[in-house]
């Protein structure tokens, strides 16, 4: 049955604990140690005064005793798991005291601090609830002392510096690499003044601190360089009810990586200053450069253009006075002659335009895109009719920002070379549309079904003066670089897809209106 006493029960907590009981002569001795037996702990039973085994009570973790014997008995009992009670002020006697005494007016000259007294008779219950306190008690001390000591192992050997100080600034606590730092040992510095020991540190912004932080009672965290290792440390001091705690952390490895950090960013910021100012200069160079590049490219364009008239027109001259009197070589030869002057016109002619596009400042303002693509098929009305050509329009086309003039130019360029690249024998067929690519741009399509692009010439297109098809089809081969020009200058794109032999797919992106 379990024990119960006032309604209850008593847990068994402690089955593995040894209690020595002395109870020799004592009347009822022997119920007391049957109850503490049934409540489950190991007890042994000390005989008489002269009859215990010292090592048998060294086993023991409390003592039960009359009071006629307390003097004679007070053995060495061992603590909590093996700790001897020299060091565990837990270690205590339970007394049982003559029955009907006043217990503040026994003589408590043989014992000790910590011993229980009790009056006899009691109920066994009520010993027992002692008995369990009083090895809660030492076990719980014998943890914290435990605890405590484990702290001060881990404060004691860790790589920095630590110690404590009383609210008089004389130290409690010093560890190993205080004393390495500090070139003074522990039993030097204990109990005395931190002031006394290192004097240097008087009148100095650390002294201020620890002042500060024992006044205001709050961590305090610093930065300094240390006056004797000469390196960087981080200082944290933590005041508690006994004094100060002071930890310093070497920062110096952190703080040199700071600085070539610091350094680097300078260096950086000078490098990126001197490339912005290199940048600005060689752009500055290269616009001065393409301006008269431009320059000279209008000019040359513009000065051929007229000595190339003179020669196309006495070319023709010639043919028509001298016609008749020539013969079939020498007329090849004048028409031949004739040719190259009006396609080499041309050619200056539309160097004129792009370098015209390239200078020329642009309005931007709201276009249509129906309404330029109409114009556009009234400046290829005519090619429309000799091809027969079959054009499909799908849905709206939308508005864009862009100037009117050069819309209408790309989307002409654009429809005559659908126009042109066709396939023998097959009736040109062109569709557009228009699509949202997002809430600030639109894309015009314009697709045909002639003879198509190799992928391999994408960007050789658009380049100044570059004929795919040679002499099977006409132009200057700047058609599409005047169109893309046009398009940047909008800040638009013009790109395409093709299959050859399928035919092409061109796609204009414009400022969404």
């Amino acid at each position: 049955m379990p024990l119960n006493y006032l309604g209850m029960e008593l847990p068994k907590l402690t089955p593995e604990s040894r209690v020595a009981v002395c109870l020799s002569g004592l009347e009822g001795g022997g119920e007391l140690i049957r109850r503490i037996k049934e409540y489950g702990y190991s007890v042994y039973e000390v005989p008489h005064v002269n009859g215990a085994d010292s090592a048998a009570l060294e086993a023991c973790d409390l003592l039960v005793v009359s009071w006629h014997e307390r003097g004679s008995l007070h053995p060495p009992l061992r603590g909590i798991e093996g700790e001897k009670p020299s060091s565990d002020p837990g270690a205590s006697r339970i007394v049982l005291c003559p029955a009907k005494s006043d217990l503040s007016e026994l003589d408590r000259g043989d014992l000790g601090e910590d011993d229980t007294l009790l009056p006899y008779p009691l109920d066994p219950p009520i010993l027992l609830f002692q008995i369990k306190a009083l090895l809660d008690r030492r076990r719980t001390s014998h943890n914290l002392r435990y605890r405590l000591k484990e702290r001060e192992d881990v404060l004691r050997s860790i790589s920095e510096v630590f110690f404590s100080v009383d609210h008089e600034f004389r130290y409690t606590f010093f560890n190993e690499q205080a004393q390495k730092i500090g070139g003074k040992s522990y039993q030097e510095v204990i109990g005395k003044s931190m002031w006394d020991m290192f004097p240097f540190l008087k009148n100095t912004e650390f002294e201020r601190q620890m002042y500060q932080a024992a006044a205001n009672r709050k961590i305090f965290i610093s930065e300094y360089l240390g006056a004797i290792t000469g390196g960087w440390f981080e200082m944290r001091i933590y005041p508690s009810a006994g004094g100060l705690s002071v930890l310093f952390v070497d920062i110096s490895a952190r703080k040199k990586a700071e600085e070539s950090l610091r350094k680097a960013q300078e260096q950086l910021t000078a490098a990126n200053t001197n490339l912005e100012r290199a940048v600005e200069e060689r752009t500055s160079q290269l616009h001065a450069a393409n301006e008269r590049l431009e320059e000279l490219l209008y000019s040359i364009a513009h000065d051929l253009r007229s000595p190339l008239r003179s020669m196309q027109g006495f070319a023709q001259a010639f043919l028509d006075d001298y016609c008749t009197a020539l013969d079939d070589r020498a007329r090849d030869y004048g028409k031949r002659m004739t040719s190259a002057a009006i396609f080499m016109d041309r050619m200056l002619k539309d160097l004129l335009e792009l370098s015209r596009i390239t200078r020329t400042d642009l309005g931007l303002e709201s276009v249509s895109l129906i309404e330029a693509w109409e114009s556009a098929l009234v400046q290829q009305e005519e090619k429309i009719r000799s091809t027969q050509a079959g054009i499909t329009r799908v849905a709206e086309l939308g508005s864009v920002i862009a100037n009117p003039t050069l819309l209408v130019q790309i989307l002409a360029n654009l429809l005559g070379n659908a126009l042109k690249f066709t396939r023998k024998n097959v009736r040109p067929e062109i569709k557009i549309w228009s699509e949202e690519v997002d809430d600030r741009t639109l894309a015009f399509y314009i697709e045909d079904n002639g003879i198509g692009i190799d992928g391999r010439y994408h960007d050789k297109v658009f380049r100044v003066f570059e004929r795919l098809n040679g002499a099977e089809y006409e132009g200057t081969g700047i058609g599409l670089a005047i169109a893309r020009k046009a398009a940047e200058r909008m800040k638009g794109h013009l790109d395409f897809t093709s299959t050859p032999g399928s035919g092409t797919r061109f796609r204009l992106t414009l400022p969404k209106n």
